[in-house]
């Protein structure tokens, strides 16, 4: 942890209250950090931005519909059929009709994505050692349960800033602020999120 975030925590735990923008950064430069040191190696297998991770959930739970993928990663199904388009090219995954649903398909790893997967799970495995040593196992243990945590937070807020936006469109209401009257220092973190997603 650098001077100025030290700093930050400092500060915050002898006034109790929060620089909720420095946990923002935090978890953006470690996200960087993990993006810098295996992008090249997905690069090498050939594999693209957004692509491994589908390998991998294909490798550890079997065959499924690109809904299923959609859904677990929380993202545009649309976005995930053209990554699945793109692997299918590349041969690493093949589709198939669904069983019990014709206008659904199914998609399973060939046995070159199955290469690939192993191949692309042991270095995440190499770099999740590098990134939790030092770390006890009891705070390996924390660390995964405050980002299960922090996960699930974000999900129940994403839904509650729907929700709002669907009161809005409705009424025709302006919208408060999110957070503005809950939690302190919201500010900071939404001028955090602001910097980050433009970096």
């Amino acid at each position: 942890m650098q001077d100025n975030e030290r700093a930050n925590f400092s500060e915050a735990d002898a006034t109790d209250q929060v620089n909720l923008g420095a946990y923002r950064m935090l978890l953006f430069r470690a996200s960087h950090a993990q993006k810098q040191l295996l992008h090249p190696y997905m690069a090498s297998i050939g594999l693209g931005t957004g692509q491994p991770k589908l390998l991998s959930y294909l490798a550890e739970n079997g065959s499924c519909t690109p809904r299923e993928l959609a859904d677990f990663y929380e993202l545009d199904p649309a976005g995930v059929s053209r990554m699945l388009d793109a692997l299918e090219r590349k041969g690493f995954v093949s589709f198939a009709p669904h069983a019990g649903d014709r206008r659904c398909k199914v998609v399973s790893l060939t046995s070159e994505g199955e290469r690939v997967a192993r191949a692309w799970n042991a270095a995440c495995a190499e770099e999740a050692r590098a990134m939790l040593d030092g770390f006890t196992p009891e705070e390996r243990k924390a660390f995964a349960d405050y980002l299960r945590r922090a996960h699930a937070n974000l999900r129940t807020y994403g839904q509650k800033l729907a929700a709002a936006a669907a009161d809005s469109q409705a009424t025709g209401r302006i919208p408060a602020e999110p957070g503005a009257s809950e939690a302190p220092g919201a500010s900071e973190a939404l001028g955090a999120g602001e910097a980050t997603s433009r970096a």
